[in-house]
C-alpha cells in the first residue's frame, strides 16, 4: 500500500545498528567537514567481522543517516554468510534521516561554470556542488576507510536515491575511482533534465571497467497525489535510453524496475540491490 503522502518522513531518529551493536559488523564513526566549512558530515564505518585478513569490497552510501535506520541485523546476517562488503554510510551531523539544504548542495551536478546556485526545483536551496562532495568522498573519506580495512580496487561500489541518484550518475562521468554504480530512483528530470542530457552526450572514460545498476519504481510516474517532486514524469523512459547509450560505449549497465513502488518506497529495495552477494563474489 502506498503511503498518502510524497514527502520522506522528517522525524528525528533514534538509535541504529551501530548503537544496538551487532554480532557480524563492527562500526566506528568520523566527523567531516565541507571545503566551505558549511556542512557537517557523520560517517559510519561498518567492516565484517572475521573477514579482516583479505581484500574486501566496499560500498559507499549517500544518505547515510536513513540508510543507518534501514540497516537491521537481519540484512547484516545475510551479508555476513558469503563474501560480505565494508558498507559506509555517508550522512550529516543530525538526527534527521534527510537534511534537505546539505544533500541539495552536495548531490546534484555543476551548470558547467562550477558555480554553486539556487536550486532550479527549489530555489530556496543551493545546488551544483557535486565535484566538491565527490573530492571529499574519495579523498579524506575515502583515505580514512582504508586505513581501518583492506580494499579490494575492483570492487568499490557508489549507491544513491533520488538525488543521491544523480550524484552516482555524475561521479560514473567524471570519477574512476568507483567500479559499481547504483543509481536509485534518479531525479533525471532535476534542473531541465541536465542530468540526462549529460548522460545522452558523454563520452565515458573507462568505460569497460564500469558496472552501473539503474533502479526506478513503475509507480514514479502516478498522479500528483501520491508523486515526490523528486520523481521524474517520464522516468522510465528515460532510464531506458540512458542504458542503451551507456550499454554502447561498453558500460556493464542494468535496469531494475520495481512493480507498484514509489519514488521513495524504491529505497529499501535498492539498498538490498547493491547488498545482493553475487555482487561482491
Amino acid at each position: 500500500m502506498h503511503s498518502a503522502s510524497a514527502k520522506p518522513n522528517l522525524k528525528p531518529l533514534g538509535e541504529n545498528i551501530a548503537d544496538q551493536k551487532s554480532a557480524y559488523y563492527d562500526f566506528k564513526i568520523k566527523q567531516f567537514q565541507s571545503a566551505d566549512h558549511l556542512r557537517s558530515y557523520k560517517v559510519w564505518l561498518a567492516v565484517p567481522k572475521g573477514h579482516a585478513k583479505k581484500a574486501q569490497a566496499v560500498i559507499y552510501m549517500l544518505d547515510g543517516n536513513a540508510v543507518m535506520d534501514r540497516l537491521k541485523e537481519p540484512m547484516l546476517k545475510e551479508l555476513a554468510a558469503y563474501d560480505a562488503p565494508v558498507l559506509v554510510a555517508v550522512g550529516y551531523d543530525t538526527q534527521l534521516p534527510f537534511l534537505s539544504e546539505a544533500r541539495s548542495v552536495d548531490y546534484t551536478p555543476g551548470n558547467g561554470d562550477g558555480k554553486i546556485e539556487p536550486d532550479p526545483r527549489s530555489p530556496d536551496r543551493m545546488s551544483g556542488g557535486s565535484q566538491a562532495f565527490r573530492d571529499l568522498l574519495t579523498g579524506p573519506v575515502a583515505a580514512w576507510v582504508h586505513s581501518q580495512t583492506k580494499l579490494d580496487p575492483q570492487r568499490i561500489g557508489l549507491w544513491g536515491h533520488s538525488y543521491g541518484g544523480l550524484f552516482v550518475l555524475d561521479s560514473m562521468l567524471n570519477s574512476n575511482y568507483f567500479t559499481h554504480y547504483f543509481a536509485a530512483s534518479p531525479s533525471l528530470g532535476w534542473a531541465d533534465h541536465r542530468m540526462f542530457n549529460q548522460l545522452m552526450h558523454a563520452k565515458i572514460s573507462n568505460a569497460e571497467h564500469k558496472k552501473l545498476w539503474l533502479i526506478e519504481g513503475d509507480s514514479e510516474q502516478q498522479g500528483q497525489a501520491l508523486r515526490s517532486p523528486n520523481a521524474s514524469s517520464n522516468g522510465i523512459d528515460q532510464l531506458r535510453k540512458a542504458a542503451l547509450m551507456l550499454s554502447q560505449q561498453k558500460v556493464q549497465t542494468k535496469l531494475i524496475i520495481y512493480p507498484q513502488l514509489t519514488h521513495g518506497e524504491v529505497f529499501i529495495p535498492a539498498m538490498r540491490e547493491a547488498f545482493e552477494q553475487k555482487l561482491w563474489n
